[in-house]
């Protein structure tokens, strides 16, 4: 079951993302967000836990918790949620916006006439 944690402190590393889980139970992954081109944290990630009563049992009790003065988002992903594969967004497809995200060209051509 893959968990979605937000607002996360920019100095944290995934060893400390996967300790702050692992009191829960079992983490399969534990990743922190990162800029591709500098490395810096983005301030969220991503935690993988194979048994879902445990995963379940730590967004129930770290969501909300505030760390550094900054309450946590933390979500359980569902199927067809933007961060549920490692492959959203970097197929080199377009991803349409009925799917939870959009990138590459827009609906209304630049510079034509609307619709053709």
């Amino acid at each position: 079951m893959q968990i979605y944690i937000g607002n996360l402190p920019l100095e944290y590393t995934d060893a400390e993302l996967r300790s702050m889980f692992e009191a829960f139970g079992s983490v399969k992954e534990a990743t922190i967000g990162r800029n591709k081109k500098t490395n810096a944290s983005e301030g969220y990630g991503i935690v993988v836990m194979s048994v879902k009563s445990e995963a379940r049992a730590a967004v129930k009790d770290l969501r909300g918790k505030q760390i550094q003065g900054k309450p946590l988002r933390v979500t359980i992903l569902k199927p067809g949620d933007i961060f549920h594969t490692q492959e959203a967004g970097r197929s080199g497809k377009r991803i349409t916006k009925n799917s939870g995200t959009f990138r590459g060209t827009s609906t209304i051509r630049r510079g034509g006439q609307r619709g053709s």
